[in-house]
Formats: C-alpha cells, structure tokens, sequence
C-alpha cells in the first residue's frame, strides 16, 4: 500500500510539472496527534507524514491553489505512571490514512506563505495497545473508514525551492461517533487533533 501512495504521489508531482504554469514537488515532516473526545492527553502520539503536491497561480506571487497526496500517521498514545514512575497503564491507537489535502496559499511577501485548506482522507490500517501489549481489530471501535480534516499551515521559505511550515488539523466531522452522543456536537465522537512540522521542496519556481 505504501509502495502504491508513492507511486501515485510521484505521478501527482510530475504529471504537470513541465508545465510553466504548474510547479510541484514533495513534502514530508512529522505529526504529534491526539484525539479529542477520548481523553485530555497531550500531543503524545508521533509519527509520519510524506507526499507529493501540485500548486497553480490563481494571482502571480499572490495567491495559489495546491492539490497534495500524503502518508499521514495520526491517533493517540498516552502513559499512566504510578507513585513510582513505573508504567501503570498505556493506550496506543496508530491510525494510518492517506490524504489528499487541497488549499489556498496566500504570500504576505516572498518569504512568508499562510494555506488553509480541506483533506478527505481513507483510513488504510489501524493498530491498537495497550500496557500488555497488541489489542486485536476485532476489539476496536468501529471508526468511520473515510472523513475530512480542515487544516490551516503558515510557512517560512529559505529559499525559492525550500519553505518549512508548521500545520494544524482538526476533524471536520467525528471519525468515530458515540451511540448516545450528547446534544452538543464536540461532545459527538472522536475528533483527530493533529499538529504538524513540515518541509517543502518545489521541483518548479
């Protein structure tokens, strides 16, 4: 399955890239996530993100449009310690997606960019834990196999081919929604919760 993201994200990247009005490259970085509605644990969930992208001028230097495709690894992880420090409790939820952000990019000048955006995404794999070890699927909630996140990135360019941004996503509907869930809506289910650190390099300036 990663093999065939990469495949496809390389395909996004290039497909366009000759052109002088698209400019493409990859992106990768990292993720600390946790779900909000299941706890109040901090960003302690790491893991990957990697992709390929296209952007077009909508306005010249001013205003563009991105279409990515993007590995993304999101879910929760969170330790309970005793009066001793040793490990009491655990919970692991490792939620593998694949994503296809899309965005406006704004340039306040040269060097700085602001994006906000949408991202449906599919859920390819899913592994749970907790302090003795694998939980089977079987066990698991029932988690929506595809949703949407809404997303707002600023980012800094080095250079005209190098820009690193920070990105935060939040769940645009629940990914897992209580049998009785409450009136109010973030009371609902489960939202994924997601800040990112990522690097860019533009194949086309």
């Amino acid at each position: 399955m990663l093999r065939t993201l990469f495949i496809a994200g390389v395909l996004l990247v290039t497909v366009n890239v000759s052109s002088q009005y698209f400019q493409g490259g990859i992106t990768a970085g990292l993720n600390a996530a946790r779900i909000d509605g299941d706890g109040h644990e901090l960003y302690g969930k790491l893991g990957l993100n990697a992709g390929g992208f296209v952007s077009r001028a909508i306005i010249p230097d001013l205003l563009f449009w991105q279409l990515e495709l993007k590995y993304s690894s999101r879910g929760k992880y969170n330790v309970e310690r005793d009066n001793q420090g040793y490990v009491s409790g655990l919970e692991l939820i490792d939620l593998r997606y694949a994503e296809i952000p899309l965005s406006v990019h704004y340039f306040f000048n040269p060097k700085i960019q602001v994006e906000l955006g949408l991202a449906p995404d599919v859920l390819l794999k899913e592994y749970y834990a907790d302090e003795n070890g694998e939980i089977s699927t079987e066990y698991a909630n029932d988690l929506h196999r595809f949703g949407v996140t809404a997303f707002g990135s600023v980012n800094y360019f080095f250079t005209e081919s190098l820009a690193a941004g920070i990105r935060f996503n939040y769940s645009a509907f629940p990914f897992y929604r209580f049998e009785a869930y409450a009136v109010r809506y973030r009371d609902s289910g489960w939202f994924h919760d997601v800040l990112s650190i990522n690097a860019r390099y533009y194949f086309v300036k």
